[in-house]
């Protein structure tokens, strides 16, 4: 009777342990940088080939779920850690470092599940 209870209580003690694998969201909104020459257009830009080069990496690494523009703002929403984690992942690009983009970095706390396509 006892493995009995074990056995139909552990699903619960399992399913009750946080998952400590588990990745947060973060949303990175980009605008132009100090950098950024408006005579030009977005490709003839310095370093933007490799940002699109970085961004694309980290597509493939599954850092980077999803990226959208609006207006004069483009966002990502990048999976890490923390916000530090978030922060060095994304601060790797050179466009960031160089100027050409700044960015602000923050939780991104989805409270209604779906997808695009």
């Amino acid at each position: 009777m006892r493995l009995f209870l074990l056995l139909l209580l552990l699903p619960c003690f399992v399913l009750s342990q946080e998952n400590t694998n588990q990745k947060s969201h973060f949303v990175a909104l980009y605008t132009i940088g100090e950098l950024w020459d408006k005579d030009k257009k977005p490709n003839e830009q310095e370093y933007f080939k490799e940002h699109s080069s970085f961004l694309s990496r980290l597509r493939d690494e599954k850092k980077v779920i999803l990226g959208a523009r609006y207006s004069d703002t483009g966002m990502i929403i990048v999976l890490a850690d923390h916000l530090e984690d978030a922060k060095n992942i994304l601060f790797q690009d050179i466009a960031l470092q160089q100027k050409l983009f700044t960015v602000e970095i923050h939780p991104f706390n989805p409270f209604y599940k779906g997808c695009l396509e």
